[in-house]
């Protein structure tokens, strides 16, 4: 089971719903079954329709035919079962992989761990949670983020920021 993306809101009255997408590979085609997690109930879609507004995707799902029928799954994570063998490039990695991964200095000082990747139009933050519960945010770029290993990532501090 992997998180692909977070269902935002309603889209229009003929049960179309915004997607924030977090995967790394397009996973939102049509004919693809995804699937949200409800009161502990697994709820499977599958896509009929998807087009890009901004930075989300609108979705309309089989079946889902009026906007009552799709707000209960506001504000829920979407999730996908199949796993995409594809050749990830040498600085590309998964969001899944990144998430709760310790970050430390290039002093090999703790900061904190990942809390979330947010894109924006140079790229993505690494939002960071720092002991104090505080959060940090510190672009996920060469510049700043040294190295990403299976057990850590290692940043060059920005002054003023942690």
């Amino acid at each position: 089971m992997y998180q692909i993306g977070k269902i935002t809101n309603s889209h229009g009255i003929k049960g179309e719903v915004k997607i924030y997408n977090l995967s790394d590979f397009n996973r939102f085609l049509i004919g693809n079954e995804i699937f949200v997690m409800l009161k502990g109930n697994r709820v499977n879609f599958t896509i009929e329709r998807v087009r890009p507004q901004g930075n989300l995707l609108i979705v309309k799902f089989k079946s889902y035919d009026n906007i009552n029928d799709i707000l209960v799954y506001k504000g829920l994570d979407v999730y996908a079962d199949e796993i995409i063998e594809e050749e990830l490039d040498e600085d590309d990695f998964h969001y899944q992989s990144l998430l709760n991964k310790e970050v430390y200095t290039n002093t090999n000082e703790y900061v904190g761990t990942v809390f979330s990747l947010i894109p924006v139009p140079q790229g993505h933050l690494l939002e960071i949670e720092k002991k104090d519960g505080k959060k940090v945010m510190v672009p996920f770029v060469k510049a700043f983020v040294r190295d990403v290993l299976d057990d850590k990532i290692i940043i060059t501090p920005i002054e003023g920021l942690l």
